[in-house]
């Protein structure tokens, strides 16, 4: 490396410390190609594979490489102070923030690249989180029942490399969810029927949770989603990094939500300890599939520039995965009219 750059780790490393970026900016890639900037001052670079780590029990390695510039005022935090310090109204805010900001330039990576896959790739990748879908609604159907001869079938698909694969494309899309406590019953508000809630293209100067009711998401006047899940945090990058709306919210039926402003948000961590750490916690895991989700592209993108081997290489895949969507839905069916388990119906339909 040269001298006018310090490496403060490479990607498959241990994680063994943030890093108090003073003043100055961070390099993080994920191959010669993808690469993004974190620049500024006061900023904790490296957080995510620690949180996984210390606080979702994972063991994972570093993601990415970071290398700062040479002039770059950096501190070493140990992994246990670091953690101690998220408890920091303060401390897990500015984390939050570099972490919002990891993901939106990873997903400009991600967007440049999938725009350049090829038509079987994109289906490659839609087949893998149709089939990490299924299998976590198994999954979630099991953990209510605790039939035996669904842990069989279940043990066989939660164990395969399709669904690691599925998961990573799904969970770095994966929206955040939140309970709100009685301590911020004062912030919530109620929306009737066809209200807007927020306007695309205006300042994120407030993030919502949902505590009940239907949010429609529209860009462009077209609904493209919508949101029903309790807890669900809607807002809080445009908030966190002060960006502009990228949707309009609104109340497809009476809705109430949870409003934070971002002037609140230190007094919200001081009432509510958790709260704060609890979306520290999901930007992290955003991050982290984001980045496995990059590493994914990057390969087909590579496959793709050898031609013919790419397209045999990818029908096998695709092979692959019809054969394990065919597995699961086949062995539901059986189990479903064997063990007249009607609730396997709906997953089944999805197949």
């Amino acid at each position: 490396m040269s001298e006018n750059f310090i490496r403060l780790y490479t990607a498959d490393s241990p994680p063994d410390y943030a890093y108090l970026l003073n003043n100055g900016q961070v390099f993080l890639y994920h191959s010669g190609v993808d690469k993004y900037t974190i620049m500024g001052q006061n900023l904790i670079i490296g957080s995510t594979e620690l949180i996984m780590n210390k606080l979702l029990n994972n063991g994972i390695m570093r993601i990415e490489t970071a290398v700062a510039s040479g002039n770059s005022i950096i501190k070493k935090i140990p992994a246990d102070k670091f953690i101690s310090a998220l408890n920091t109204s303060s401390f897990v805010i500015n984390t939050s923030i570099v972490l919002a900001k990891q993901i939106l330039l990873t997903n400009r990576i991600l967007n440049k690249n999938m725009d350049a896959l090829k038509g079987k790739d994109d289906q490659l990748h839609k087949l893998a989180i149709r089939y990490y879908i299924a299998v976590s609604k198994l999954s979630h159907e099991y953990e209510k029942r605790k039939l035996p001869w669904m842990g069989e079938i279940l043990k066989k698909h939660l164990n395969s490399l399709n669904y690691k694969k599925g998961e990573a494309f799904y969970k770095s899309q994966d929206s955040i969810t939140i309970e709100a406590s009685n301590q911020l019953s004062d912030k919530m508000a109620e929306y009737p029927r066809g209200s807007i809630i927020c306007k695309e293209d205006t300042e994120g100067e407030e993030m919502y949770i949902l505590e009940s009711g239907t949010i429609d998401v529209e860009v462009g006047g077209n609904t493209v989603a919508t949101i029903e899940k309790k807890g669900s945090v809607i807002g809080e990058m445009a908030l966190l990094l002060n960006e502009k709306r990228t949707a309009t919210l609104k109340a497809k039926n009476n809705v109430v939500i949870t409003i934070i402003k971002k002037k609140e948000l230190k007094e919200i961590c001081e009432r509510q300890v958790d709260f704060m750490k609890t979306i520290a916690i999901s930007l992290a895991q955003r991050h982290y599939y984001n980045a496995i989700k990059i590493n994914t592209v990057c390969k087909s993108l590579i496959d793709q520039r050898l031609n013919n081997i790419t397209d045999e290489k990818t029908d096998t895949q695709i092979e692959k995965f019809q054969e394990s969507l065919n597995s699961l839905k086949n062995g539901l069916d059986d189990l479903h009219y064997k063990k007249k388990a009607e609730f396997l119906k709906p997953i089944i339909d999805e197949l």
